[in-house]
């Protein structure tokens, strides 16, 4: 691999141990895939919380403030959790706070989301971000054409100490051009919600094998933005989607032949009612009626969702936990409104989390005994990783079914009709 002659200076020790380690570990990478070189990065993303201490203190040891911006994917929050009275909140303290330190330190910022566009951070078309997360890395990528390669957690945090990443993956053009079409068979999209495209792109994630970058022809041109981040962010949980055009609405797909780069594709993926249906059923497992706990935000919820969750909770009691995953601004924004104000008086709470992965009331680990052995959730997302992760009985729906479950402690959704 070609270095310049201040990343051999940065291999070879001269600056500190973190980013020695940090610039080894990316350049062993990229010569496993032939990368030609490393590439400045725009700015970096990166999830402390979910970084081994041991790593994240081999990889911080001794590095100063970058000069380049790094965010923060969703972070536990133990305190909170104490407060509530989950019970194993204390063993998560101290590596926590330990970490958080060191993370401020570094003069990274704590934004504390996976969906930090909603809070005016965002890639211009082709800027190169590592970051780790498939939510993020494929938002980023799809929704506004910044270059995110497939990468992990602990290559994140190595790419943000020392400002470069390999030039490999989906950084190069040439492996942007969607190998794989999806067309619509029979399918009315005109009155579609946002279950609707949920469940499309948890079908079409199931059905492209490994990363390949995928695109969807025969939805509406100009999609709105809360629909076509639906559909491309369940993409990566069903399977590994990192890429996703929609024709008429992504930067990178004005036209299928742009998309494409003109070339034939490998597979067409035809989508019709039967598999909506199949999808569906997919993501509702659960064996009776009874809810225990709702869940939004995954990926983060924006102030519109919050609006209208607020709305139906407007003098309201909910009978379960009621969580909404949202970032400390879009929250405070929320407290503005006093939409906040509304959905804590009927009982729901926020916090900064993954409201999936990082649900404190699924997580058998941290809630203990208090875990919820069901929960409801309009994101086929986060109804896949509450189902896996937590092993709880999922119910999938709309916002409007999640809030009247909450309310009624039973589930009273039906299958969306597919015309």
């Amino acid at each position: 691999m070609l270095l310049t002659d201040e990343e051999k200076r940065m291999l070879g020790g001269e600056y500190c141990p973190g980013i020695q380690r940090s610039i080894d570990l990316l350049v062993k990478l990229g010569e496993s895939f032939d990368a030609e070189r490393l590439v400045p990065i725009s700015y970096g993303h990166i999830s402390y919380d979910f970084s081994p201490e041991e790593f994240w203190d081999l990889m911080t040891e001794g590095v100063p403030p970058t000069p380049h911006r790094v965010t923060t994917h969703p972070s536990n929050s133990p305190e909170i959790w104490k407060e509530w009275g989950l019970p194993l909140a204390d063993n998560w303290v101290g590596e926590h706070e330990r970490k958080l330190k060191r993370y401020k330190e570094l003069g990274w910022l704590r934004t504390e989301t996976c969906a930090e566009y909603l809070l005016g951070i965002f890639p211009r078309k082709g800027d190169i971000v590592p970051m780790g997360g498939s939510c993020m890395q494929v938002a980023n990528n799809s929704l506004f054409g910044a270059k995110v390669d497939r990468m992990g957690v602990l290559v994140s945090l190595a790419a943000a100490v020392c400002g470069r990443t390999p030039l490999m993956g989906l950084l190069l053009p040439e492996n942007r051009f969607a190998s794989h079409l999806v067309e619509l068979d029979d399918l009315d999209v005109t009155d579609w919600t946002m279950t609707h495209y949920h469940c499309l792109g948890y079908y079409i994630g199931d059905q492209v094998p490994g990363f390949k970058p995928v695109v969807v022809n025969g939805l509406p041109p100009r999609l709105p933005f809360d629909y076509a981040r639906a559909l491309v962010i369940s993409m990566p949980t069903s399977g590994a989607v990192t890429l996703a055009h929609i024709v008429g609405t992504t930067p990178e797909a004005p036209t299928l032949e742009e998309a494409t780069g003109d070339k034939r594709p490998e597979q067409v993926i035809r989508v019709g009612k039967r598999e909506m249906r199949e999808t569906w059923e997919r993501l509702n497992v659960w064996e009776d009626d009874t809810v225990e706990h709702v869940a939004f935000g995954c990926p983060h919820s924006t102030i519109d969702e919050i609006g209208r969750i607020a709305a139906l909770l407007e003098g309201k009691k909910v009978k379960t936990t009621l969580l909404i995953g949202a970032s400390a601004p879009v929250e405070a924004l929320a407290r503005r409104q006093g939409w906040a104000d509304t959905i804590e008086k009927a009982g729901g709470l926020f916090l900064p989390v993954c409201p999936s992965i990082g649900n404190p009331f699924t997580r058998a680990d941290i809630a203990g005994d208090k875990q919820a052995k069901s929960a409801a959730t309009n994101s086929a997302r986060s109804a896949h990783y509450i189902a896996s992760v937590g092993g709880v009985k999922v119910f999938f729906g709309t916002e409007e079914e999640c809030v009247n479950a909450a309310i009624t402690g039973r589930w009273k959704g039906k299958m969306p009709k597919w015309k």
